[in-house]
């Protein structure tokens, strides 16, 4: 008889290895070993124990994961699988790409708001409309944008649900311990009912900021100084974690006041002073030199 190309199976236990399409780290899964006529490796493959399962029992492809594989040059190499985004950092990304075009809305609604109170836009019925209309979008687009991101973190923890179950029958068989089956499936029982069976998509419009003229400093309202120089300073503590002593800026009857967290006391400023410090503020190099940040 010829000895040709084999195929092998086997159960691995490892110290975690990370596979394309899981989100924790594997440490037992399937691996399938291809080797030609001359016994050498081609390539080696590794599964979970659901990709496996989903391999010998449905059509359509399946995450897998290159372990070993050789090159047109014949030299065996590897695929690199990254540890994925944790489950905060992906809500927190989700959250982040529907929350995009709603903030978006609510910045312009803001500014409408400024122009509205400083007298730089009329108050009519219609501006009016216009601005509950928004707010009936955005409660509109929050609800879905929510229920979405819920749906995807249900689904994100429901497969590690299922994977670490999978790792545990895994560990089983490979100690050979039996008859426990069902105990294990009460401690974790697989495919809990999502909260809803309708798939929900996130909303995503293409809405645009209005386009508007920068308003020259001189030309401001305490109110609109005070807002500027609350939103740059909010901007540099952001940027220089630690390093601004976390500011903020009111307006008080025509005039600014700015409170430092570092001190008790906050500044109260005439207009015209607090216009200049806008000024300065705006002079992004200068004011991060002033304060030492660029001497790291």
């Amino acid at each position: 008889m010829n000895e040709g190309s084999k195929i092998i199976m086997t159960l691995v236990q490892s110290t975690g290895e990370y596979l394309n399409g899981c989100l924790q780290p594997q440490h037992f899964y399937v691996a399938i070993e291809i080797s030609d006529p001359e016994d050498k490796t081609l390539c080696r493959i590794g599964l979970s124990y659901e990709q496996a399962a989903k391999m010998l029992m449905y059509n359509g492809k399946v995450d897998c994961t290159l372990l070993r594989y050789r090159n047109f040059e014949g030299k065996l190499i590897s695929e690199k699988v990254l540890p994925p985004e944790t489950v905060h950092e992906r809500m927190k990304k989700r959250l982040n790409d529907t929350d995009e075009t709603l903030k978006k809305r609510m910045l312009d609604m803001k500014k409408d708001l400024y122009d509205m109170i400083n007298g730089n836009k009329k108050v009519g019925k219609n501006s009016l409309k216009d601005l509950l209309q928004q707010i009936d979008i955005i409660e509109s687009h929050y609800g879905s944008n929510r229920d979405y991101v819920l749906q995807k973190s249900e689904e994100e923890l429901g497969a590690m649900q299922d994977n670490l179950s999978g790792q545990l029958g895994l560990f089983l068989q490979a100690h050979g311990i039996e008859g426990i089956k069902e105990s294990l499936n009460k401690l974790l029982p697989t495919g809990v009912p999502a909260l809803t069976d309708k798939r929900i998509d996130p909303v995503k419009d293409d809405y645009e900021l209005k386009s508007r003229s920068e308003k020259a400093v001189e030309d401001m309202t305490s109110m609109e100084v005070a807002d500027h120089i609350s939103m740059l300073l909010s901007s540099f503590e952001k940027i220089e974690a630690n390093k601004l002593f976390h500011a903020s800026a009111l307006e008080s009857k025509g005039k600014v006041s700015i409170r430092y967290m570092s001190f008790q006391s906050h500044s109260l400023l005439d207009l015209d002073v607090a216009k200049r410090y806008l000024k300065f503020l705006k002079t992004t190099d200068k004011f991060k030199s002033h304060y030492g940040f660029d001497s790291k």
